[in-house]
């Protein structure tokens, strides 16, 4: 392979993998969150407020007279009376499902690559989705037990896509790359909550179905153009051009493993999972992932809630709104993704140190703001929204340039299994905060304020670990398996530099 130091990225292959996996990614999340604004205009308010009543405390700063006075506006009500309780568990079985293939789908997306794996992740999700407003009808468990299903199935992209930018994507260009891929997620919220909550008003269809055969059709579609276009390895990409390849290949860090990741999936692989599971490095980024994901999960299922509940928005600004936040990611995460590869590349900091401060800043800032918005109520519910914007936003500074990127800084030739387990923890915030949430707030919404006191104590504790034991570097574990010819190889070349070295200094 010839010695290539740069191919142009406009154009490029790697970058067309980019955007596909970028509306990839839209379809998931929205696949992810229609649910959630889905529910508000599936269930009949009126019929469950009335259960309560008189049940609130009078003391309560949020159900007080003066926030009373302001009107609920939405009076669009569903056929379902789901209690809070049954829709936490609605929005919790989808995790339970996503849980199950995280390391799996890591082991076989690293052995077998991604191009039919993520295809058919997708294919599968979006047949259940479309399956949703016949099993809501039919009773809610049909409806939660296909929650289970799409979460099995989404559960295998991530450590899917941390295989492909193992495989197609330059170290130097991963900050930037990963977040046009990864900025698919709130694109994909922003859809699904702005466009549900418009589907909701309408009449045709009843409205809310409208929201799961959209998003179904879109990934029964997107599946098909992704086995068609994509390929394992540069190698077998049959548009790509020797130049863009050599170059790929010699920045991708291929050497660190036996796995060839050709489409054929007979290489040999072998997972060093004993050096995983007592890596320091690796148990910090699982426990900063974790905290991290129980303030992302608990927005992403229940801000709908939220919006209608507290600050009283009717259900099409509730939809609107509740996309809003995902702008400031979208945007963010773009930024912060250039920006710490500019840092990384100019040597400013360390990859480490890039890591780090951009975690802190994506974990600290939005603790911060968690706790100003636990005491707001919806007498300022504008001020309440702009907070929401700016915590998430400022949120987005882990995902460009922090530790989302970090299974490809310290094993790049194990991404997705590192990457899958990390995820697999991270997924249990997504059970336990929407039990959390329906819990506190099924009588008594003015505990949305304790709601905000838990994910601002655990985003602190997440960075605190993370800053103290955290790291980038190429874990040693992971330059195990180097080809012997390729070790022999290295050994030749260097027995023949000393020999032109000692050949130089006698003449």
């Amino acid at each position: 392979m010839k010695s290539t130091t740069s191919a142009p990225l406009l154009c490029s292959i790697r970058l067309i993998i980019a955007f596909i996996g970028f509306f990839g990614m839209i379809i998931h999340f929205s696949q992810k969150s229609n649910v959630s604004i889905a529910l508000v205009c599936m269930v009949n308010h009126s019929a469950i407020d009335s259960r309560y009543v008189n049940t609130t405390s009078p003391s309560n700063v949020i159900n007080s007279n003066e926030c009373s006075q302001i009107k609920k506006q939405h009076n669009t009500d569903g056929p379902f009376v789901w209690s809070k309780d049954t829709q936490g568990l609605i929005l919790g079985a989808y995790f339970w499902g996503y849980i199950i293939t995280q390391i799996p789908a890591g082991y076989l997306a690293n052995r077998f690559g991604a191009r039919f794996i993520f295809s058919a992740a997708i294919f599968v999700s979006s047949s259940a989705t479309l399956l949703v407003p016949i099993s809501a009808r039919v009773d809610w468990i049909i409806f939660a037990v296909l929650q289970i299903i799409i979460g099995v199935a989404h559960g295998t992209i991530w450590p899917c896509l941390l295989v492909t930018a193992s495989n197609w994507i330059p170290t130097h260009e991963r900050g930037m790359l990963m977040s046009i891929i990864t900025t698919g997620s709130p694109v994909g919220n922003i859809f699904a909550l702005s466009t549900g909550g418009l589907m909701c008003s309408w009449n045709f269809l009843d409205g809310w179905p409208l929201i799961f055969y959209t998003t179904g059709s879109m990934g029964l579609i997107w599946s098909l153009v992704w086995i068609w276009f994509y390929r394992n390895s540069p190698t077998s990409h049959r548009f790509i051009s020797s130049t863009e390849k050599d170059f790929i290949l010699q920045h991708t860090q291929h050497r660190l493993s036996k796995n060839k990741n050709d489409d054929d999936g007979n290489a040999k692989f072998h997972a060093p999972w004993r050096a995983i599971f007592t890596s320091r490095a690796c148990w910090a980024l699982f426990i900063i992932h974790t905290c991290s994901n129980y303030g992302t999960y608990t927005f992403l299922t229940s801000i709908p809630s939220y919006m209608s509940d507290v600050l009283k928005f009717d259900v099409k600004s509730n939809g609107i709104l509740s996309a809003s936040p995902y702008f400031g990611i979208w945007l963010n995460t773009l930024f912060t993704g250039a920006i710490a590869d500019r840092i990384i590349r100019k040597r400013i900091l360390t990859i480490t140190h890039t890591r780090k401060l951009f975690s802190f800043l994506g974990s600290i800032l939005p603790a911060v703001i968690l706790v100003g918005l636990a005491f707001l109520t919806c007498q300022s519910k504008y001020f309440a929204v702009l907070l929401l914007i700016i915590g998430m936003t400022v949120n987005a500074f882990s995902f460009g340039g922090g530790f989302l990127l970090v299974a490809n800084d310290i094993a790049p030739a194990y991404a997705g299994i590192v990457f899958g387990i990390s995820n697999t923890f991270a997924t249990l915030p997504g059970i336990i905060s929407t039990y959390v949430v329906g819990a506190l707030t099924d009588k008594d919404p003015g505990n949305w304020r304790i709601v905000f006191f838990i994910c601002s104590s655990i985003y602190v504790f997440g960075t605190v670990i993370f800053l103290l034991f955290g790291s980038s570097e190429i874990q040693p574990w992971a330059m195990k398996h180097v080809h012997n010819d390729e070790v022999s190889h290295d050994l030749l070349s260097k027995q023949s530099e000393q020999s032109s070295l000692k050949t130089i200094v006698k003449t």
